[in-house]
């Protein structure tokens, strides 16, 4: 990957953990970003405390147009929530990281347009 690719894809992660981040914060929960090797972040809980991973994507890929992430994990623990970025709308799908079993996942533009009920739905299952 060259040098200017490399920074773009940089700056892409860094909006989409941002942007994520954001939208839980806005939501009421207590976040924060860490940028260990196997997370991205923390979001408080009442009970605990649960692990991020952010996956960002700037555009869609494919005949069918859907953001593709990379998702493979070779070692050590999963996150317990994955937040997945569309930078391009604006928009964030968040699952639980035991549901993520695949090497690239794929998420459709109109699951992003769901989005409030994804953190929602994602976040309640861990109570």
């Amino acid at each position: 990957m060259r040098v200017q690719d490399q920074k773009a894809s940089a700056s892409v992660g860094r909006a989409g953990e941002h942007l994520a981040l954001a939208r839980l914060s806005l939501a009421g929960y207590l976040c924060t970003l860490c940028q260990i090797k196997d997370h991205d972040a923390y979001i408080q809980m009442a009970t605990r405390t649960l692990t991020l991973q952010v996956k960002s994507a700037s555009k869609t890929h494919g005949i069918e147009q859907r953001y593709k992430f990379h998702t493979v994990k070779k070692s050590g623990p999963r996150s317990d929530v994955y937040a997945f970025v569309a930078v391009d709308l604006d928009a964030v799908v968040f699952r639980r990281g035991d549901e993520i079993i695949k090497t690239t996942t794929y998420v459709s533009e109109a699951e992003f347009m769901s989005e409030s009920q994804s953190m929602q739905k994602t976040l309640d299952s861990f109570k």
